[in-house]
């Protein structure tokens, strides 16, 4: 369901010097001052508040603020009614192609609304600024280079529009081709004053590697800073199972001593369980202790290599022996 928002007429926003274009605003009348809105968007008291702001900046001149309020109202809640006045602003503030473009739009979407009164008084807007547009031609040496691509302003431009007078807002546009085993090329164009047209030819591309990609470079190193965190986390894993297993013997060499304190004291053993006990004992928490420096060399030796990778990285070897870790390169 649709309601309209109604506010005071302003007054035309358009210059004295141009009978037409006045005409065709009273013809709009009071749709330049209306915002479709819709009841079941959560988002269409923001597009309302943001609507009259922006008609309130319009009153007093201020387009380049107004127009990006309008956009955002645009986004939230799109209308044709919001549609006619971000056209308008984009008018006002030279950018004819674009009001030309939203004026269109504006008359498609209130068409499919059965808005025939804001259709036309759209329509007549777009008609009216029609001869004003300023155009540019981009035409093509080669168009048969295979992969030629085409863009403005980082916008693709597909073949059709090649050779064709696009409308295009005043101000200067970049215009650049790259294609596959061609050096790319960059021109600029220049679109000055209304109802001009700007032509640049993209000549043939010079065979050459392509411009590389920003971040597609190699980088020096890469494979010796992969192996040298591969390394550093192999010596980390190391730790960790080393201060595991320190634990779990140590866990048992002091069960085995509590158990041989039953059958030996400060003289000795007097039973062969004592002596047993005591043997496990010590063998169990020499296995601990050997655990636990591996796992210690192990996860200081991974930190330090995880924190000093360097893209210049060379060699890197791990050696590992019983009691002995050995880590030799040069970065």
């Amino acid at each position: 369901m649709q309601r309209q928002r109604m506010r005071a007429r302003q007054r035309p926003a358009v210059k004295m010097g141009r009978p037409v274009a006045a005409t065709m605003l009273m013809t709009l009348g009071t749709a330049v001052v209306v915002r479709d809105a819709h009841a079941d968007n959560p988002n269409s008291a923001a597009a309302q508040g943001l609507f009259e702001e922006a008609r309130r900046l319009m009153g007093d001149a201020q387009y380049k603020d107004a127009c990006p309020k309008l956009e955002e109202s645009q986004r939230l809640d799109p209308g044709s009614g919001t549609l006619l006045n971000l056209a308008d602003c984009y008018e006002h503030v030279g950018k004819l192609a674009t009001a030309w473009s939203k004026f269109l739009e504006a008359a498609a979407l209130a068409r499919n609304a059965g808005n025939r009164d804001r259709e036309q008084a759209a329509r007549s807007r777009a008609a009216a600024l029609k001869p004003r547009l300023s155009n540019v031609v981009i035409t093509v040496s080669t168009p048969a280079t295979r992969g030629l691509e085409i863009s403005r302003d980082g916008e693709l431009v597909g073949q059709p529009q090649w050779g064709v007078a696009i409308p295009t807002d005043e101000g200067t546009h970049s215009i650049a081709a790259k294609a596959p085993g061609r050096k790319p090329w960059q021109g600029q164009a220049v679109v000055q004053g209304e109802g001009t047209t700007a032509t640049v030819t993209v000549p043939q591309l010079e065979v050459g590697p392509p411009e590389p990609e920003a971040g597609a470079g190699p980088k020096p190193g890469r494979s010796a800073v992969t192996g040298q965190r591969t390394i550093a986390l192999v010596c980390g894993g190391i730790g960790i199972v080393g201060l595991g297993l320190g634990s779990a013997f140590g866990l048992i060499s002091k069960s085995k001593h509590n158990e041989s304190d039953k059958y030996c004291g400060a003289e000795g053993c007097w039973d062969s369980r004592g002596v047993e006990a005591m043997t496990s004992a010590r063998s169990a928490g020499n296995v601990s202790t050997a655990a636990f420096v591996v796992g210690g060399v192990g996860l200081a030796v991974g930190a330090a290599l995880w924190l000093t990778v360097k893209s210049n990285a060379q060699t890197l070897s791990l050696g590992l022996r019983p009691g002995d870790l050995q880590v030799r390169g040069t970065w």
